[in-house]
């Protein structure tokens, strides 16, 4: 049984291939954070939300944060 992805993120990583630390340095942030946010237990803020978008040519665009269920902490 495939399991479903957590959340956008968790699911272009999961098509692309591309590991949370890759991922990570392309938007220059701290793998925790990425993987974190993949999981769905951070918000993005808006910069990293820009970034995601930006890293992945809109295929994540910011606006697909706000229909998340809001976890407990939001990522700096």
């Amino acid at each position: 049984m495939d399991k479903q992805p957590d959340t956008p993120l968790d699911a272009y990583l999961l098509e692309a291939r591309i590991s949370d630390a890759d991922f990570a340095a392309k938007i220059k942030r701290d793998r925790s954070m990425v993987n974190k946010i993949r999981r769905g237990k951070l918000t993005p803020t808006l910069d990293v939300a820009a970034a995601i978008e930006a890293e992945t040519d809109g295929a994540i665009p910011m606006q697909a944060w706000t229909d998340l269920p809001a976890p407990q902490a939001r990522a700096a």
